[in-house]
């Protein structure tokens, strides 16, 4: 059997909020598992256990840049939260934004060894170094991603200025001409649907993005609830059922409700935009986790 230190109780406290006996009896029924140990807690706490997945403790910030139908975020990070408040702070990482805009870029390395665009003559990295000097912080750029919408797409993005730029968002959307992906509507509702995200955290875009294992887990979790609840063994399968389509609602961008009109759906909403328009993809940032970028399934 696995050993139960207290170091993975803890983690597992931290990542649950559970007590600390209730963390050491789940995770000797599982064997140490921590992800396991999750799904043990769930089934036996139901809505009594505390989402304490994805919080963040580096401090920093998130950029966005938009060139056309170029979108870029960027996550630049400090030591502390005055630095990172600081207009030279933020100043650098709307630079870097910029930077990969212009040039692209492989990697935070191949960015960091261009010319800079603001200082011409100077690497990219010595504008950090620069900035480092009057701060006298480290400070780390940390990661970013880079969106090319096409001439039949359209970019927007959306960062939370007032969690001091924690927070930042791009989506891209698909429509079914240029002219389309250019109007008002189309960059209006972009602009609405990243503040979404950024504010309802979806892990997925569409229900085809979650994972069959995770489908299967969620089930299995609802119908354990159910029996623990008392309820009759006919009704398991439907209660799964609702309660799956619960989950689908708060975790999938487009079956979420439309935070500005909450009885229609992201995906009605998207819909009745513009003929054909459609989400392809979305990026969020929060400083300190990290994330990958949320893709339509082919």
């Amino acid at each position: 059997m696995a050993e139960i230190t207290a170091a993975k109780v803890k983690e597992l406290r931290d990542r649950t909020g559970a007590g600390m006996m209730d963390c050491k009896d789940a995770l000797k029924a599982v064997d140490g598992d921590l992800d396991e140990a999750i799904v043990f807690l769930r089934k036996k706490m139901g809505n009594k256990l505390e989402n304490r997945e994805g919080r963040t403790t580096a401090e920093g910030v998130i950029a966005t840049y938009f060139s056309g139908s170029v979108a870029v975020i960027v996550e630049l990070n400090s030591e502390t939260d005055f630095v990172a408040r600081s207009d030279d702070f933020k100043a650098l990482a709307q630079e870097i934004a910029q930077q990969i805009a212009v040039n692209g870029g492989d990697s935070t390395e191949a960015v960091l060894a261009q010319d800079s665009l603001v200082t011409p003559g100077t690497t990219l990295r010595s504008r950090l170094e620069d900035v480092f000097t009057r701060l006298r912080e480290k400070i780390v750029f940390n990661r970013f991603a880079r969106i090319d919408a096409g001439t039949e797409g359209a970019v927007a993005g959306y960062v939370h200025i007032p969690a001091n730029n924690k927070i930042g968002v791009i989506v891209e959307l698909t429509a079914e001409s240029a002219e389309i992906a250019a109007s008002d509507a189309v960059q209006k509702v972009g602009k609405e649907v990243a503040m979404q995200i950024a504010a309802a955290r979806p892990r997925y875009l569409n229900r085809e993005e979650v994972p069959a294992e995770i489908i299967a887990t969620e089930r299995d979790i609802a119908i354990t609830q159910g029996k623990n609840e008392g309820r009759p063994e006919a009704a398991l399968e439907k209660i799964a059922e609702g309660r799956l389509r619960k989950y689908y609602e708060e975790v999938v961008l487009l079956d979420q409700a439309y935070l500005r009109e909450p009885k229609k759906t992201v995906g009605q909403v998207v819909k009745e935009t513009a003929s054909g328009l459609t989400i392809k993809s979305y990026i969020r940032y929060e400083v300190g986790e990290q994330s990958k970028p949320v893709e339509a399934a082919e």
